[in-house]
């Protein structure tokens, strides 16, 4: 399900895969759950700092899973790792919890990329895997993803922090991969766009491709991270959706990726939204809620984007937002984004900017001899729900 920001108005469009539950008979009962999403693991060579954390968020989704639920767990994740077609699950398990295992178990193995999507279980115990490559193949495709994760990763600092690696890798995956509108419309002849493949080798994904891309990508970097799968707000309503949680500085914290890629008019200007980069539960739920497999995930962090790149503001302060301004301009970003500590310092933010024109004044005290950005004409957006605002930077032609 992807988010579009456009110009003053900020319009959200959901697209993303569904899960669908159906019932037929070949002499025994089954099950089907659609669309489950996959990827394989890859070595790296890397340097890779280590999460400080004992206690991951994998340790920490499968610590409500019961004894019998913990032995299917590994059952399917023993099935699914060594292209197994098929396992027996013989603990007494309903149907749709056995879904929600896979579930679980997907969320935190990106590298299972193979599967097309379908498994059954029947009534015999028996769960059935369908894979869109053999074995061979995915073998072939794991050592092309495996090549492209090195030649990302290989980019980036060893001595960087935790932080600036997830911020690298977050603008990465949003700027080269655009959203599978057409293949999602066809999912069933390309389940590759809901995995790393998509992102990693063909640059088109949908949410769960996003989210498992920069999941997998930040474990290659040793930090922990899992896809999560719920829900999202959208004018349609409430639309399916995947986006990550990571570990930060022994911190928990959201990322949306899908919706980091949501500026449709500048995309060419390799604009990045990160309203949701490290989002903590209360900004998330504004907009996201997550499947019951994953409510044992909580985020209290307070050091998002905006806070760490001094972008957020408690209070309306012109010159300290001017002083934020001319940085950007002079790092050559396209763009600048900031926060504010609530609706009533946002809206003054936004009527002191736009409504009274102070923008205009900011820019023409910039860049007084208007050689390199439009000073008369000023494009943005704005999300309410969290108090941002994003300006755009319109060079001169």
């Amino acid at each position: 399900m992807k988010k579009f920001f456009k110009f003053v108005f900020v319009i959200a469009l959901a697209f993303c895969l569904l899960y669908a539950y159906n019932a037929h008979t070949n002499g025994e009962l089954v099950q089907t759950i659609d669309k489950l999403t996959m990827v394989k693991e890859t070595e790296t060579t890397v340097p890779t700092t280590k999460s400080k954390s004992t206690v991951t968020l994998a340790d920490t989704l499968n610590s409500a899973l019961t004894d019998e639920e913990q032995k299917a767990f590994d059952i399917i994740y023993n099935g699914l790792i060594t292209h197994k077609s098929s396992v027996n699950i013989y603990q007494n398990i309903e149907t749709n919890r056995i879904f929600e295992l896979v579930e679980l178990v997907l969320s935190q193995h990106p590298e299972i990329f193979w599967t097309k999507g379908d498994c059954t279980f029947s009534n015999s115990g028996r769960l059935t895997f369908k894979y869109a490559y053999s074995y061979e193949q995915a073998q072939e495709k794991a050592l092309l993803i495996k090549k492209k994760a090195d030649d990302i990763l290989k980019t980036m600092d060893s001595k960087s922090s935790d932080y600036e690696k997830s911020l690298a890798l977050f603008d990465y995956i949003t700027m080269h991969t655009t959203y599978a509108y057409d293949e999602a419309a066809d999912i069933n002849n390309h389940c590759e766009v809901s995995t790393i493949e998509g992102v990693l080798l063909n640059g088109k994904a949908v949410c769960s491709g996003y989210s498992k891309a920069y999941q997998y990508l930040l474990t290659l970097c040793g930090m922990d991270a899992v896809t999560i799968s719920g829900y999202a707000n959208t004018p349609n309503g409430s639309e399916n959706h995947a986006w990550t949680a990571q570990v930060i500085d022994n911190e928990i914290y959201f990322s949306d990726a899908t919706w980091g890629d949501g500026f449709e008019k500048n995309k060419d200007s390799n604009s990045v939204s990160h309203i949701f980069f490290l989002m903590n539960s209360e900004e998330l739920e504004k907009t996201h809620s997550c499947n019951d497999n994953f409510s044992a995930i909580k985020s209290t962090g307070e050091n998002n984007y905006f806070v760490r790149q001094g972008l957020y503001f408690e209070t309306y302060s012109q010159p300290d937002i001017r002083n934020r301004i001319k940085n950007a301009f002079e790092a050559d970003e396209n763009d600048i984004q900031l926060q504010f500590a609530n609706p009533e310092e946002y809206k003054t933010a936004k009527e002191n900017l736009f409504d009274n024109q102070g923008i205009y004044f900011i820019l023409k005290t910039i860049d007084p001899l208007s050689k390199k950005i439009k000073t008369d004409t000023i494009k943005y957006s704005n999300d309410d729900e969290h108090n941002t605002i994003t300006i755009f930077f319109s060079e001169k032609e």
